[in-house]
């Protein structure tokens, strides 16, 4: 669905980063404020005289309740484990069993992995450390989608205070909503050649969490690549792409991976550079790959100043964001981050945490890879 609108620059370009995690704040997947977010982002694309469109696709939408859990008669803070069945009646009773561990987001520890189990030892339910650090939040199951029973996430904090033996009451709540309609947001900027980059940010947010950084940060910061390219002549063409649901499993891009590769669309693609949590966080982080681009990455990070001014890793381009699915296609493929930190998916991720050297340090060195891929594009691996 193509939109069409005036053609025109504000004197004042609108911020998405205030709109998005100010004036919508929550944005979960499949959502009216999710489809506010995209109308946003599709009136900013317009704005820079460029066309964007909707491309939808049915999503099975989730609506969480609040958890409950409560262990040795003490009530703990609970996040919803994303698609967790619901308990019925009085939830789940049993004990605890630590039943292993399990690896979380690149650069991380594995974390703890307990069972409610009745007195069988047969497994009720599921409790998950948190996989980054910090308070109990909302999260998804690592393991598939289709066979998460119910679960939550605890904190770091109280990870270690779990013990085998000890009684604990599981509720969950939430219902599976058929029916609903994901977009992803899509504008292209021609170039002298259908070879194209492609520039994204995911725009959704988790449950109760406004998303201000992670990722309206990140949408915000297409939106400032978009407008220093627009106006001016390139060798390839640009695609901006603001990506749905990617809290629930990197939804969106996975679709839209799919269905160009399907359509033929995909072999344009030479490139990606993706943007998510770029305002605030202890380390800029690169998630890169093949080693052409890492070298590409890691030679304009210095030329920029920003290897000295913040520690930062390099890793492949593993899972946990947009460029991922890509990079399966063996595209080269870049995100960039300021990460972790301890609000991530809590409702405390607001405004005051936005650090702008951080956001425009990591739109600065976007933008300088979009310009190299633009001009001369990293091998795609075979």
């Amino acid at each position: 669905m193509r939109i069409r609108g005036p053609r025109r620059h504000r004197l004042t370009p609108v911020n998405l980063l205030h709109v998005l995690g100010e004036t919508i704040g929550a944005r979960q997947a499949g959502t009216p404020e999710a489809e506010r977010a995209a109308d946003a982002i599709a009136t900013a694309f317009l704005e820079l005289g460029l066309e964007p469109r909707f491309e939808e696709f049915p999503l099975l939408g989730y609506d969480a309740e609040e958890p409950e859990l409560i262990v040795d008669g003490e009530r703990w803070d609970a996040g919803p484990c994303v698609y967790s069945h619901p308990t019925r009646d009085g939830g789940v009773s049993g004990t605890l069993k630590r039943i292993g561990e399990q690896v979380g987001l690149s650069g991380f520890p594995p974390t703890a992995v307990w069972a409610i189990v009745d007195d069988r030892g047969a497994d009720l339910a599921r409790v998950y450390e948190n996989p980054i650090r910090g308070g109990a939040i909302p999260f998804v199951s690592f393991g598939p989608v289709l066979t998460v029973g119910p679960a939550v996430f605890v904190s770091t904090d109280d990870a270690p205070r779990l013990r085998d033996g000890a009684s604990a009451t599981l509720r969950t709540g939430g219902r599976f909503v058929s029916g609903r309609i994901e977009r992803n947001v899509v504008a292209e900027l021609r170039g002298a050649s259908e070879e194209a980059v492609v520039v994204s940010a995911h725009y959704d947010s988790v449950w109760r969490g406004p998303g201000v950084i992670d990722n309206a940060s990140g949408v915000e910061g297409v939106r400032r690549i978009a407008e220093r390219l627009v106006g001016k002549t390139h060798p390839r063409s640009v695609i901006f792409i603001a990506f749905a649901a990617e809290e629930i499993g990197l939804v969106g891009s996975h679709h839209l991976v799919w269905d160009w590769k399907l359509r033929g669309e995909l072999d344009r693609v030479v490139g990606v550079v993706n943007l998510d949590c770029i305002a605030h966080g202890d380390k800029l982080q690169l998630m890169v790959g093949p080693d052409e681009l890492r070298e590409i990455a890691l030679a304009q990070m210095s030329r920029l100043g920003l290897d000295e001014r913040y520690e930062s890793t390099v890793i492949g381009p593993v899972t946990g964001t947009d460029h991922f699915y890509f990079a399966q296609e063996q595209i080269p493929a870049v995100s960039v981050l300021h990460f972790p930190y301890e609000e991530y998916h809590l409702p405390s991720e607001r405004m005051e945490l936005v650090d702008d050297q951080k956001l425009e340090d990591a739109v600065d060195l976007a933008t300088a890879l979009v310009e190299h891929q633009l001009a001369e594009p990293a091998q795609k691996t075979t």
